[in-house]
């Protein structure tokens, strides 16, 4: 996104966001009225359906007005920013005539000073950074900020967290606490785990990815699905990934990186689960498109909410090159840094929950997309062994198809092709 393509002088409007995207929500400003910027100083923290992104200031000057408060839907070409006198110029202080006044005794004199006015700022930080402060129990007003207008980064607050005491961060800081128990019942000793479905009590907007997710997950919704599961002996799988980490020295390579290559060489295979399809106004199946490239999103647990962001070409990457690719998109993920060009452009998706401990879910498909293929826990459980039953390392594994355009039976050929090509990984380095 150009940020100067919306900017004549005075008025910055919200630029064209690309992917026939519309519209974004205000997810924070960085900036207030007032505030004096540098070009290409971060200005607002902007959500779209496929990413959030900051956009940076087209000029330095003098901020007049804001557009939308946070929680806004902006359209594209609505003005976002106003300059004062554009952008090339700067308020000055306007002078004022002191007025005479008279006082209680009739007599005339000078006005007394009004008395000064504070006024207090957010302070200015990622929505990343407010999490990891709110997680650790610290204000952000106690954290110096280093960054462009006094933001505060991950560095300041790493220092800070690391300069404060334990007894001054987190919940119990000034000393414990004595909470009076409701009608005698002691309160409860479980406290939820931070960052992990925790949401204070009461009404919340439904705003940022949690919006974007409800969105995506209605349309999704409105998909027809199938769903085939089944489990593989996962031993031939560990053994080669353990055979290439020790002559590699590769710290990257996870059993995530087969999923993606396996699922990869199966699309190619039955190309219509890569595939998507359009639907016209009154909600009928529209066309139908086989894509060329193979694209495979990877869900990803971030900050703020489940990211995807893509994998392009993955069929024609080797599988340490994917370890690699997978290591540094689920980092950018978790730390709330996914650009926007990392989320386009996916073909089908692949839902590793088994990394939470998970054995069987029914993955729910990413709308156009016709597929997706979730992956359980790998742990040892009875498995059938040239007719014995023993304790083998299994992987679950279940995929969701959209039965407008997939049926059974390509579905299961298709899940049948990723296990024999998991359950004999060596397949995949030819």
């Amino acid at each position: 996104m150009s940020a100067a393509g919306g900017f004549d002088g005075t008025r910055f409007r919200l630029p064209d966001v690309g992917e026939g995207l519309d519209r974004a929500e205000i997810v924070e400003w960085l900036v207030a009225e007032g505030d004096e910027v540098v070009r290409d100083q971060p200005l607002v923290e902007i959500l779209t359906d496929k990413s959030q992104t900051q956009l940076p200031a087209p000029a330095a000057g003098v901020i007049a007005s804001l557009g939308f408060a946070e929680g806004d839907m902006a359209e594209v070409g609505q003005v976002l920013v106003t300059y004062a006198g554009g952008s090339d110029e700067h308020t000055t202080p306007t002078a004022t005539v002191e007025q005479p006044t008279t006082d209680d005794r009739g007599r005339s004199g000078p006005a007394s000073p009004p008395a000064p006015t504070v006024r207090r700022t957010r302070p200015k930080a990622s929505p990343s950074i407010r999490k990891r402060a709110l997680d650790a129990g610290v204000g952000l007003d106690e954290v110096a900020g280093t960054g462009p207008g006094g933001r505060i980064t991950a560095a300041d607050l790493d220092a800070h967290l690391a300069a404060a005491s334990p007894a001054t961060v987190g919940p119990t800081a000034g000393g414990p606490v004595s909470i009076p128990a409701a009608s005698g019942i002691a309160a409860p000793a479980v406290a939820p785990i931070a960052g992990l479905g925790v949401m204070p009590v009461g009404d919340h907007p439904l705003r940022g990815i949690r919006r974007v997710t409800a969105e995506s997950m209605t349309r999704s919704w409105s998909i027809p699905h199938i769903h085939g599961a089944d489990e593989l002996d996962a031993t031939a799988l560990l053994d080669t990934r353990r055979l290439i980490k020790d002559r590699t020295g590769s710290t990257s390579l996870t059993p995530l990186a087969f999923f993606v290559l396996a699922v990869a060489r199966g699309l190619r295979r039955f190309p219509l689960m890569n595939a998507s399809i359009s639907v016209s106004s009154d909600d009928a199946p529209g066309s139908i498109r086989v894509h060329e490239a193979v694209n495979i999103g990877i869900a990803v647990a971030g900050p703020n909410g489940l990211v995807v962001p893509v994998i392009p070409d993955a069929d024609r990457r080797s599988l340490l090159e994917l370890a690699e690719i997978i290591a540094g998109l689920a980092s950018s993920a978790r730390a709330g840094g996914v650009t926007t060009d990392q989320l386009r452009g996916g073909t089908f998706t692949i839902s590793n929950y088994g990394s939470l401990g998970g054995r069987y879910a029914t993955p729910i498909i990413r709308s156009p997309e016709v597929g997706i293929v979730g992956f359980g826990s790998i742990r040892e459980r009875p498995f059938v062994v040239d007719g014995d039953v023993r304790a083998r390392p299994t992987l679950p594994i279940a995929v969701a198809a959209d039965h407008r355009l997939i049926d059974g039976d390509v579905m299961t050929a298709f899940q049948e092709h990723v296990i024999e090509s998991l359950s004999h990984p060596a397949v995949l380095l030819v």
